[in-house]
C-alpha cells in the first residue's frame, strides 16, 4: 500500500503535464476565491475526449497535487467520465478524507475541467 502522503508531495514538488499549451482547443482559468489559488487549464480533444491536458497554476500543495495526478488520470475521458468521478473521485484519487476546509483546494483543477467542457 502507497503512502499518498509522499504522493501528494511528489505531485506538489514535480507537477506533471505543467506549463503552457500550443494552441489548445479548449482552456479556462479558474480561481478558488477563499484561499487565491488559481489555475489555467488548457485541452486537446480527439472528438468528446480529452487528448492532452496541460495546466499552469498557484497553489497550496493539495490544489498543485490534485491538478498533476487529475491532468495524468483524465486523458482519454469524456465530460461525462470526468461527472461520473465526482468530488468523491478526487477524494479518493488524493488518498481518502480531506479536511472539509480544504476541498475547494482538492477539487479546484476538477471543477475547472468540468467547466471547461460544458464549453
Amino acid at each position: 500500500m502507497s503512502d499518498y502522503k509522499d504522493e501528494i508531495i511528489d505531485h506538489y514538488k514535480n507537477p506533471r503535464n505543467f506549463g503552457e499549451m500550443e494552441s489548445p482547443d479548449l482552456s479556462i482559468t479558474e480561481a478558488n476565491s477563499s484561499c487565491g489559488d488559481m489555475i489555467k487549464i488548457s485541452l486537446k480533444m480527439d472528438g468528446e475526449k480529452i487528448a492532452e491536458v496541460k495546466w499552469q497554476g498557484v497553489g497550496c500543495a493539495i490544489s498543485t497535487a490534485a491538478a498533476s495526478m487529475l491532468s495524468e488520470k483524465v486523458s482519454g475521458m469524456s465530460k461525462e467520465d470526468l461527472e461520473i468521478m465526482g468530488d468523491k473521485g478526487i477524494e479518493e484519487m488524493l488518498g481518502g478524507e480531506i479536511n472539509p476546509g480544504r476541498i475547494n483546494c482538492a477539487t479546484l483543477a476538477y471543477r475547472g475541467l468540468l467547466n471547461l467542457l460544458k464549453k
